[in-house]
């Protein structure tokens, strides 16, 4: 037992507690063991107590270590503010720090207190600055003094035994931090030098981005020169600023805010304009952006603007650079709102694209005038008047129509145009009630306004054909249409035929959406259901063709697109179509042509599987063929007529075929108003309505077949949609 106890009295005087606690674990163990009470008893005191002293390190083994008095140490004069000897405050800059902890967060302490010294002279000598300086001040002095600082040594330290601090001498020869402040100094004045040759020759060739550039960076360099010259006079008072003094940072605040006030934004062409087009306004919306040097407009360039409506709506392209010769311009595509008379849209310079140029936080304090240099264009818009007090989206939807219809009309002639009046799909048939007498008559309102087209009022007799009706009217053009009620709003699909070659011109395709429909419109309509019967057995074969192309799917879980690579091509042309699903699936595509003639044109003899992976883009024909098979692969040329030729794709996601195809033949042709054409139709019809909804979908596309050696410009045609007055 007492062997045990001096073990842990030795190892307690070491200052060692980790180990006591080790040490003394044993010899509990051995203790209970033993099974004596007493002594475990007298061990856990004894524990408990040199425990305590671990912890306060008060407790010391011998009485008369405990009762001898320290002795006082006399601190360093250095330690009491009152120099050092060696180091004499005329040849160098000193600095005092300490710590409770340890000698190396002293000298850390030290040289802080050295930096901290030097930071508040030189601020203390800083008198004339404006308010815009003072914001940046304080960054400035932190990093250019702290360059300065690199040459501080810790000279000396001292422990106070007494209270446990340490103490630090940090020490600066001031020769040495005047050489490295007057080379820093010479370096920046060179700069500085450079940045105010190089701004003032980029200004004057009105390159303002590279001039701003220059000078806004010689304005914080200049900054941080008077900075560096200021503690160069604290560390050396005698020492004269050396260098030039006729560039400082007001040499280049000034030169900036010339710039910023006398760069501008104005007007050249296109305002105060008349619109009579809801397409695009006659003249385009032309700026000027310039730096006005005297009395002469020197134009800028690699400027970004920006354009935005202020008053009214329209398509536009709204970010544009200014060219070499300053100007920006703009074409207004569309216009989208009649809601006021005056539209006006703004041009301004885009300061959000030009801050981006420079670096700094005190950037924006130049820059931010920029914010309100631009001009305006204004042009007054007169509203189109419509059979009945309809929605702007009503309005707009039946403009799309028109233009969807007259843009294949060959551009140099002036037709003659008649509107059949539009089926409602539900009934398949004309019902003549309010509803469909408002929408050919806004049909008939627009497509009257049509550049170089002459619309005329057509006689109907009951259960005559159309092509029967634009004959005995003597029409060049005839448009027939139908429109049906869905979920989502209201669909119109429309064809412009020709009635000399019955080729299909031009085709359109709206949805009004619900919200922009007057529904009370619909109540006569509702009203006649029961008494109007199917046509189907009157229905002809273009009748069944335009239901098969127009058919659709009310709820498809996924999505398909078909495209090809051009919108117009030449008869004799090949062509490539591409399609896309969001999901796995099996793809029939027809073609149909002006005519009314349609091919199957895949699956084919050389595309057999017709499985299509979602995402990835599926040609027709396929290029790959000839790899894949070491064969003579296919083309698609086009054979004509000319006119509007349409595709329509169908994916199915089960592997059933819509049509039984002969694959070691010829793509499935079938020709215009024939029967078996007809039930070939039908058949496909009652395929679709029988499938799940959601287990089908189709998209559509459109190309435009012109004669060999006829081609011309498409969509070349407007419509005035303003009241004469």
């Amino acid at each position: 037992m007492v062997k045990g106890m001096a073990d842990i009295s030795a190892k307690w005087c070491g200052n060692d507690c980790h180990q006591l606690y080790r040490t003394s674990g044993r010899l509990i163990n051995n203790l209970m063991h033993s099974k004596t009470s007493f002594f475990l008893i007298i061990t856990l005191l004894f524990f408990m107590l040199i425990s305590s002293a671990c912890k306060t390190g008060l407790i010391h083994l011998k009485k008369e270590e405990q009762s001898k008095p320290k002795a006082l140490v006399k601190p360093p004069d250095w330690v009491l503010g009152n120099g050092h000897p060696g180091f004499p405050q005329e040849r160098y800059l000193v600095g005092v720090g300490f710590s409770y902890i340890n000698s190396v967060l002293a000298n850390e302490s030290a040289r802080s207190s050295l930096a901290k010294n030097l930071k508040v002279k030189i601020r203390s000598t800083i008198v004339d600055i404006s308010t815009k300086e003072k914001t940046h001040i304080k960054s400035v002095i932190e990093t250019e003094v702290d360059t300065v600082l690199e040459g501080v040594e810790i000279k000396s330290g001292w422990l106070d035994q007494n209270k446990g601090v340490y103490y630090a001498l940090a020490v600066m020869d001031r020769s040495l931090a005047a050489s490295s402040i007057q080379d820093k100094i010479s370096k920046i004045e060179s700069a500085l030098q450079r940045n105010l040759n190089e701004g003032i020759k980029a200004e004057n060739s009105t390159d303002v981005i590279t001039a701003l550039s220059n000078y806004l960076s010689g304005y914080h360099k200049a900054l941080s020169l008077s900075q560096l010259k200021s503690a160069l006079h604290i560390v050396t008072p005698s020492e004269k600023s050396p260098g030039p003094k006729n560039i400082s940072s007001e040499e280049f605040e000034s030169r900036i805010k010339g710039i910023v006030q006398n760069l501008n934004l104005a007007t050249v062409s296109g305002d105060r304009q008349l619109v009579k087009t809801q397409k695009e306004i006659a003249l385009t919306l032309v700026a000027k952006v310039f730096l006005l040097i005297g009395e002469n407009k020197a134009p800028v360039s690699n400027i970004p603007v920006i354009f935005n409506y202020e008053t009214g709506l329209g398509e536009m392209e709204d970010e544009k650079i200014s060219e070499q010769d300053g100007t920006v311009q703009t074409t207004i595509h569309k216009i989208l709102s009649y809601k006021e008379a005056n539209h006006v849209v703004a041009v301004k310079m885009d300061y959000s694209k030009i801050i981006t140029n420079f670096d700094g936080d005190f950037v924006e304090e130049f820059l931010s005038p920029l914010k309100n240099k631009g001009a305006s264009f204004n042009y007054v818009v007169q509203a189109p008047k419509w059979t009945a007090n309809k929605s702007q989206g009503w309005q707009d939807s039946i403009l799309d129509l028109g233009y969807q219809i007259i843009t294949n009309i060959p551009p140099g002639t002036k037709p003659s145009l008649g509107v059949i009046p539009f089926k409602d799909l539900r009934h398949d048939r004309v019902t003549f009630c309010d509803f469909s007498r408002i929408l050919n008559e806004d049909i008939k309102h627009i497509l009257a306004r049509a550049e170089d087209l002459k619309l005329i009022e057509i006689k109907i007799t009951e259960d005559q054909r159309s092509e029967e009706i634009a004959k005995a009217n003597e029409l060049d053009y005839y448009l027939t249409g139908s429109y049906r009620m869905e979920s989502t709003g209201l669909e119109v699909r429309s064809r412009l035929i020709h009635t000399q070659t019955k080729t299909i011109q031009s085709s359109a395709n709206i949805l009004i959406e619900r919200k922009e429909l007057n529904l009370a419109d619909f109540a006569l309509c509702n009203l006649m259901v029961d008494e109007l019967k199917s046509a189907q057995k009157g229905k002809s074969y273009h009748d069944h063709l335009e239901k098969l192309v127009a058919a659709k799917p009310l709820s498809s879980s996924f999505k398909v697109t078909v495209w090809s690579e051009k919108r117009n091509y030449e008869i004799n042309e090949n062509v490539v179509f591409k399609i896309t699903s969001d999901k796995n699936g099996y793809l029939t595509m027809l073609y149909v042509n002006p005519n009314g003639d349609f091919t199957v044109l895949f699956p084919n003899k050389f595309h057999r599987n017709n499985f299509i992976k979602a995402g990835v883009v599926k040609q027709v024909p396929d290029p790959d063929y000839n790899l894949l098979k070491s064969e003579k692969g296919f083309t698609f040329k086009l054979r004509g007529p000319a006119g509007l030729d349409r595709i329509k794709a169908i994916v199915t996601l089960n592997s059933a075929s819509l049509l039984k195809l002969d694959h070691d033949g010829d793509p499935k042709s079938v020709r215009a108003g024939t029967t078996f054409g007809t039930k070939t139709i039908q058949t496909l019809l009652k395929q679709l309505d029988s499938m799940d909804g959601s287990s089908w979908a189709e998209a559509q596309s459109e190309i435009f077949i012109f004669k060999e050696g006829e081609k011309y410009t498409r969509g070349s045609r407007k419509i005035s949609i303003y009241e004469e007055l």
